[in-house]
């Protein structure tokens, strides 16, 4: 019977003492379960947005995306996209321990872009493939699906083949779990299809915050270069034929410039204004009175430009809980389309989202800063024919 419980008891110390230290360990690091599309691995939650499909444990067995990247560890990965509709995927899951605020961690993971990545567009629904490079995010919260901070992020994912990223994590706060997220280049022009790969998360090992983790051994170019090939004979080459060239096609006419609110931006699918001067009573979705003009402005928009869909986006306090927070902006973005109905703007040119807490302007803890978070946006959806 000792013979039998001494390894377990082994394995159980290093496990406690390698705790005691610091390090905090994730639930199926390699992502291992059975390939399958729309699916977390198994100890992981998904945490993608309503409507959407879940994240993807590749390489998918009946190669719907066309994904056929082999593991760099074990035998699946995990595969996540953003979407040119302004959607992205994440996971989420608890973590063996908390992490420490003002405490630093390396993140240790291997990255990779796929070449392939099909899917349709959500905006065209024409087929598309997602292979624009983008970058994985790390945020910390205290519930499965808590956005709370963004705490460490890599660089955008441009390699097709796997190499190892030493992201440095940055807790503000004593976050019980962890959630990773596909996110887009920054500062976001348009909202684009991309993809990244993950897999082999290393356990997260304290750090000094001073300390520089972003080279590492594999982190190298994509190809060494090739030997020169050796010297030939020089021999004229014949005469290329003539070809007719066929001329450019026209330019297109670029997008008309307008103003709406903060921003001054193109009259196009992807452009957000930043209306900043729409106020709402504390904790409430009913409007203040000196909203009015901005309100106004955005009617006198809509009217201008009937062929345009926007997205009436609202954004709460940072201060704000995450479920407290997701409602009441939801609610002040209905709350904003109501009035413009009142001013004769068709429901047919507006839909609410809110945001909840999770796009921030600033992070500072002033009123002021508080101020501009609570904020609302008007984002063009689309552009229909012209009239």
């Amino acid at each position: 019977m000792y013979n039998y419980f001494l390894p377990l008891l082994l394995l159980m110390t290093g496990a406690l003492a390698a705790q005691s230290d610091g390090t905090i360990f994730l639930t199926n690091p390699s992502f291992e379960d059975m390939p399958r599309v729309a699916a977390a691995p198994r100890g992981w939650t998904d945490c993608g947005f309503p409507g959407e499909s879940a994240v993807d444990i590749q390489p998918d067995p009946m190669r719907l995306f066309k994904v056929d990247k082999p593991a760099q560890d074990g035998y699946t990965y995990l595969g996540m996209v953003t979407r040119d509709n302004d959607t992205y995927e994440r996971i989420s899951q608890r973590l063996s321990a908390p992490l420490k605020a003002g405490q630093c961690y390396e993140f240790n993971v291997r990255l990779a872009r796929s070449e392939r990545y099909l899917s349709k567009s959500r905006l065209t629904d024409n087929d598309e493939n997602y292979d624009t490079p983008i970058k994985l995010r790390i945020r910390g919260g205290y519930d499965i699906c808590d956005v709370g901070q963004v705490i460490g992020e890599s660089p955008l994912v441009t390699s097709q083949t796997w190499r190892e990223y030493r992201i440095k994590l940055k807790p503000e706060q004593d976050y019980t779990h962890i959630m990773l997220e596909a996110y887009y280049k920054t500062p976001i022009l348009f909202p684009y299809n991309g993809n990244v790969l993950l897999d082999n998360v290393q356990p997260l090992a304290p750090v000094a915050c001073d300390q520089d983790l972003w080279e590492s051994p594999d982190a190298v170019t994509e190809a060494e270069p090739a030997a020169p090939a050796p010297a030939r004979p020089s021999v004229t080459p014949p005469p290329t034929p003539r070809r007719t060239t066929t001329p450019p096609a026209p330019a297109k006419p670029a997008a008309p410039q307008v103003k709406l609110g903060q921003t001054r931006g193109e009259l196009k699918i992807g452009q957000v204004f930043a209306i900043e001067d729409i106020k709402f009573k504390a904790n409430s979705a009913e409007i203040e009175g000196e909203s009015q003009e901005a309100l106004e402005e955005i009617a006198k928009f809509l009217r201008d430009n009937t062929d345009v869909v926007v997205e009436i986006g609202g954004h709460a306090s940072y201060r704000a809980g995450p479920v407290f927070a997701a409602r009441l902006s939801e609610e002040r973005a209905v709350a904003v389309i109501d009035y413009l109905n009142d001013l004769e703007i068709g429901p047919a040119q507006m839909l609410p989202r809110g945001y909840g807490k999770s796009r921030p302007v600033c992070l500072t803890d002033t009123p002021e800063c508080n101020e501009r978070n609570q904020r609302v946006e008007v984002k063009i959806l689309k552009v229909r024919e012209s009239r």
